[in-house]
């Protein structure tokens, strides 16, 4: 037991007073992730996108359509303009994150005589969410005030009293309902996961570090345990650390950004810890066959981006070419995103024992192969 006790403190003070970047990445990565993107999503939608109106009718029920824009959150109505140039100045000169409204000449002589009239949304979108936001919010809008203008339209023609025109323009009333995240908030969409890839990439380099610093001197009571229990020893070190980095950007997102964490104890410990064991084991073969840190570093970083991307975190994996879908199989990271989003948000996800399952299983397979590989790399110190 002190042989074990020995080799602890002499990992502990290695990762947190001799090579203390170490210790950095393994426990506050994922942390400093979620709070970066949360403080940047924190509004969880783009309002109050400047907006140029061109109202070229200028008549009571064109500017009763502007004022629904400027009175709208999702727009903030900053210009004024007469003229179809204006919307190219307007562009020119505000750049990006901007739309303009234009509204024709005849906009209300139209409706008035029973004919429909256009309005046109320019929307710069060289931004998708700007562009998607906008174009979500002025069609609402304009909805708005088709059934407006539709009821008084009825209530004149066939003089008809408002409740009944509005049944006769609405017959069918159409409700939907948002599960998870009805107000499509970023925040919950995005910055768990980047926390997570953001664990994996401090795991990996930490464990990394383990094996390929300059500085590891392994003791005199490391030498007398067998390489299997030797790795056993680091992965148990390192897997500890790792969950309380997982439990620790967890506590930092529901405390502080009332992110949802649903799922109890027992889901966490699952899917977190089976997915920690995993990427040691891969960390630790990885290392083994690294020269030196260097290259381990660039081999891992060159990982981290399109693990993300193909994981289906952003992107569904479904529509995804069958070639792509192969690759992201591969990838660690691929088993834990969705599952860990849908444990957060839910409390439950479909597949989760298979998909714990087999990270467990990737990390058994890889733990002789990495303590073989470890011990090896101790007879060259």
């Amino acid at each position: 037991m002190k042989k074990i006790f020995a080799i602890v403190k002499y990992e502990i003070a290695n990762i947190f007073l001799h090579d203390i970047r170490r210790g950095i990445l393994l426990i506050f990565a994922a942390s400093a992730y979620l709070l970066l993107f949360s403080w940047l999503y924190l509004f969880g939608i783009v309002n109050h996108i400047p907006m140029l109106i061109v109202d070229q009718d200028n008549t009571a029920i064109s500017r009763n359509l502007t004022q629904k824009f400027a009175d709208s959150d999702a727009f903030e109505a900053v210009a004024w303009g007469d003229k179809l140039e204006d919307v190219e100045s307007w562009f020119h000169t505000q750049g990006r994150h901007s739309a303009a409204l234009v509204i024709p000449k005849d906009f209300g002589k139209k409706i008035q005589t029973e004919t429909q009239s256009n309005v046109m949304l320019v929307v710069d979108a060289t931004n998708i969410i700007v562009s998607s936001n906008s174009n979500i919010a002025a069609f609402d809008i304009v909805q708005s005030f088709n059934q407006e203008m539709g009821r008084k339209l009825i209530a004149r023609d066939v003089s008809q009293v408002p409740y009944l025109a509005e049944l006769r323009l609405e017959p069918v009333k159409f409700n939907y309902r948002i599960l998870g995240n009805p107000q499509l908030d970023y925040l919950r969409f995005f910055v768990f996961g980047l926390a997570l890839i953001a664990m994996q990439q401090g795991i990996l380099l930490a464990v990394a570090a383990a094996v390929l610093w300059q500085g590891n001197k392994p003791l005199q009571a490391e030498w007398e345990l067998k390489p299997w229990q030797r790795w056993l020893l680091k992965s148990c070190i390192y897997w500890v650390l790792g969950m309380a980095s997982y439990a620790l950007f967890l506590n930092i997102g529901s405390t502080f950004f009332v992110l949802p964490v649903a799922a109890g104890l027992k889901q966490h410990l699952l899917i977190g810890g089976s997915f920690i064991f995993c990427l040691i084991q891969l960390a630790g073969v990885l290392a083994g066959v690294c020269k030196d840190e260097l290259l381990f570093t660039r081999i891992s970083v060159s990982y981290t981006v399109p693990a993300f991307i193909l994981s289906g975190f952003t992107w569904p994996l479904e529509p995804m070419p069958s070639w792509v879908r192969f690759l992201a199989y591969f990838s660690p990271y691929t088993y834990v995103s969705e599952a860990a989003r849908s444990l957060y948000i839910y409390g439950y996800y479909y597949r989760l024992n298979t998909n714990a399952a087999l990270l467990f299983a990737v990390g058994l397979v890889c733990f002789p192969l990495a303590a073989r590989l470890y011990s090896k790399r101790m007879h060259r110190c």
